[in-house]
């Protein structure tokens, strides 16, 4: 049985320094929409944390609101802590995918606003595909860009232990379509900052309320490191949370629980600021600790009670 979510509405970065963050962001074509900072400390039951408040934008690209967005987030309680993964091999969320019109001008623009350069420009594989590159925003977090005829956030990569696993999971439970057969195919390492090229098993996943896809991948050369799968806490920098959008959280908790998912409280209450409706969430480990989340919008205020 799948989840009845809608989309995927958004996939959450933590950063360190929002103000350093966002010009990095912004340079990649992406563009402020709606900030989110509630007015005080909330219950952090449902990120798995006592206390938690946080300031963040949400930035959409040219696909506007038929796109997705990135929710790029600074903790504030409790303090951001930790870093991204520290190599392309270990499992759960790796990297944010966007297109864009002018590859090495992006890039060299992504430079000028305090990111690094893992590698490229170079062609993605030997079989063909766009020109791509991978940078690392301020807070060493990888972003990869691909040449394209518009800016789109257009996939995140999660890294898997066990790619049937990841797939049947978020084929059968997340209600996402396959898109072609997995396959395996070659990289020129230097994309990835490593000294030989690399090898992957690749799987495809299509969001059918969107343009977006998740890109499961299983390192084959080098080999995904299965002992560092973990599930990170929700203020650890980098990569967190992939959120679908539901017009009933109850059911779908129901489906999550019965799929063997613990969430890390039942669903909850949320305000992510004072002028916005509260959220009912739901917030859960994915098949290599990967942070999946649900969202509902309610017609209350996000103003809680004293």
């Amino acid at each position: 049985m799948a989840i009845g979510g809608q989309r995927i509405y958004h996939v959450n970065t933590n950063c360190a320094d929002l103000g350093r963050s966002l010009p990095f962001y912004e340079a990649l074509g992406l563009r402020r929409v709606v900030r989110t900072v509630p007015s005080r400390p909330q219950p952090g039951d449902a990120f798995g944390l006592e206390q938690v408040a946080w300031d963040a934008w949400m930035l959409q690209s040219d696909d506007g609101l038929d796109g997705l967005a990135l929710d790029l987030l600074q903790w504030t309680v409790p303090a951001p802590t930790g870093a991204p993964p520290p190599t392309v091999a270990v499992p759960g969320l790796n990297r944010l995918c966007l297109t864009t019109p002018t590859l090495d001008g992006t890039v060299e623009a992504a430079l000028a606003s305090g990111g690094s350069l893992l590698g490229g420009p170079v062609d993605a594989h030997a079989g063909g595909g766009p020109r791509t590159a991978i940078v690392r925003d301020p807070d060493g977090t990888p972003v990869q860009l691909l040449e394209g005829s518009s800016t789109s956030i257009a996939q995140v990569v999660v890294n898997c232990t066990d790619l049937d696993r990841s797939l049947a999971y978020y084929r059968d439970v997340m209600s996402l379509q396959l898109a072609g057969e997995p396959r395996t195919v070659d990289q020129p390492g230097v994309l990835h900052g490593l000294d030989h090229d690399a090898t992957v098993k690749v799987a495809r996943l299509a969001d059918p309320g969107s343009a977006f896809a998740v890109a499961l991948v299983e390192w084959l050369h080098p080999a995904v490191d299965r002992t560092s799968a973990r599930v990170r806490a929700a203020n650890e920098l980098g990569l967190f949370r992939m959120a679908w959008s539901t017009d009933d959280c109850a059911r779908d908790e129901a489906v999550v629980r019965a799929a063997g998912s613990v969430p890390f409280a039942p669903t909850a209450t949320l305000s992510v600021g004072d002028d916005l409706p509260l959220l009912l969430v739901l917030f859960w480990p994915g098949p290599d600790g990967e942070c999946l989340e649900l969202i509902q919008t309610t017609d209350r205020t996000g103003v809680l009670p004293a």
